[in-house]
C-alpha cells in the first residue's frame, strides 16, 4: 500500500476493534470559528444518505463508473463526518483511502465510525495536508476556504502524474447575489438559531435536482451551509474559475466542465499535438 510509512503512534482503535490510521493537525491558517462550526453541523446534527444517493453524487454525476478508482489512492478532502469516504469503502477496490479534514469534531466523529484499513485520516488545513493520490474528491468546499487558489495548488500537487481533481465551486449568480445580504445576517446568527431556522431557508435549494432528491432533511444541511456562519464564502464566475485553474498549471484541455460549477481536472501535459488545419475528406 503506497503512503505505508506510518508509525504506531498514529493507529488509532475502532470501536470494532479494527485500525485506521491518524496524522495529526498540522498547522492551522483556518478561522477557527469557521471549522468548529463546520464540525459543529456535521457532527450535532444528523445527515441522511444511502448507498445509492452517494454513488450518484461520486460516480454518475461525475461521468465515471465505481471500478474507476479500482487499484488507486483515492482521497476526500473536506470530508466532514466521512460519509463519502465510508461509501467508496464500500464501492470500490481502491489501494487506498485518505479523508483530509480540519475539524475536531468532524475527525472524531470519523475516528469512530470508519474502520476500513485502507484508511488514513489526515486532520489538518487542506492548504497545508501532503499526501499522494490518483484521484480526488473536493467537492462543496474550497468556497469555504480562506485561500481557494492555495488550497487547489496542494491538491494539485498531492496528485500523481496523471491523476485527477474534482472540484466543485459556488457560483456567482443573479440567485446568489440576491442571497447574500441574507447570508451577512444570519452569519451572525448563533449556530443553534441559525439550524432551527433553516427549514424557513431551504426553498431556493429545491430547485436543484440533486436536492430534491437527497430530501427536506439533508436541504436543511444545504441551507446552513449557505447561510451559515462560517468566516469565508466565496462566489466565483466561469472567467475566474478558468484562471484559478490556469493559475495551479493545469493544461486547458485537461479540463471538463461536468455541470455548472463542477469541473474535473487531469495533472499533466496534453499528449495529443492539435492544430486548426483543414483536412478534406472525401471528394471536393
Amino acid at each position: 500500500m503506497r503512503n505505508g510509512d506510518v508509525s504506531a503512534g498514529d493507529m488509532t482503535k475502532t470501536q470494532d476493534g479494527t485500525t485506521a490510521r491518524q496524522e495529526s493537525p498540522s498547522q492551522e491558517s483556518q478561522s477557527q470559528d469557521s471549522v468548529d462550526s463546520f464540525g459543529w453541523q456535521w457532527s450535532e446534527r444528523a445527515v441522511y444518505d444511502s448507498l445509492t444517493t452517494i454513488y450518484h453524487r461520486l460516480f454518475t454525476q461525475m461521468n465515471i463508473w465505481s471500478d474507476y478508482l479500482d487499484g488507486k489512492v483515492v482521497a476526500d478532502v473536506g470530508s466532514g463526518t466521512g460519509r463519502h469516504i465510508w461509501a467508496l469503502s464500500k464501492l470500490t477496490k481502491a489501494t487506498e483511502l485518505i479523508s483530509v479534514e480540519l475539524a475536531d469534531q468532524a475527525v472524531a466523529t470519523q475516528r469512530k465510525i470508519l474502520t476500513d484499513p485502507r484508511l488514513r485520516i489526515i486532520h489538518a488545513d487542506a492548504k497545508l495536508a501532503s499526501f499522494k493520490a490518483d484521484f480526488i474528491y473536493m467537492a462543496g468546499f474550497i468556497q469555504h476556504t480562506e485561500d481557494p487558489r492555495a488550497v487547489l495548488q496542494r491538491q494539485v500537487d498531492n496528485l500523481n502524474d496523471k491523476g485527477e481533481i474534482v472540484v466543485s465551486f459556488y457560483m456567482r449568480t443573479p440567485a446568489t447575489m440576491a442571497l447574500e445580504p441574507i447570508r451577512q445576517i444570519t452569519k451572525r446568527l448563533p449556530k443553534t438559531w441559525l439550524w432551527n431556522l433553516s427549514p424557513l431557508l431551504v426553498l431556493p435549494f429545491f430547485f436543484r435536482a440533486s436536492q430534491i432528491k437527497a430530501g427536506f432533511k439533508n436541504a436543511r444541511h444545504t441551507a446552513y451551509d449557505f447561510f451559515g456562519s462560517h468566516a469565508y464564502q466565496k462566489y466565483f464566475t466561469s472567467s475566474e474559475i478558468d484562471a484559478l485553474i490556469a493559475a495551479v498549471g493545469i493544461h486547458p484541455k485537461n479540463v471538463l466542465r461536468i455541470s455548472k460549477g463542477l469541473y474535473r481536472l487531469r495533472k499533466g501535459a496534453f499528449a495529443s499535438n492539435l492544430d486548426d488545419t483543414l483536412i478534406t475528406f472525401g471528394k471536393a
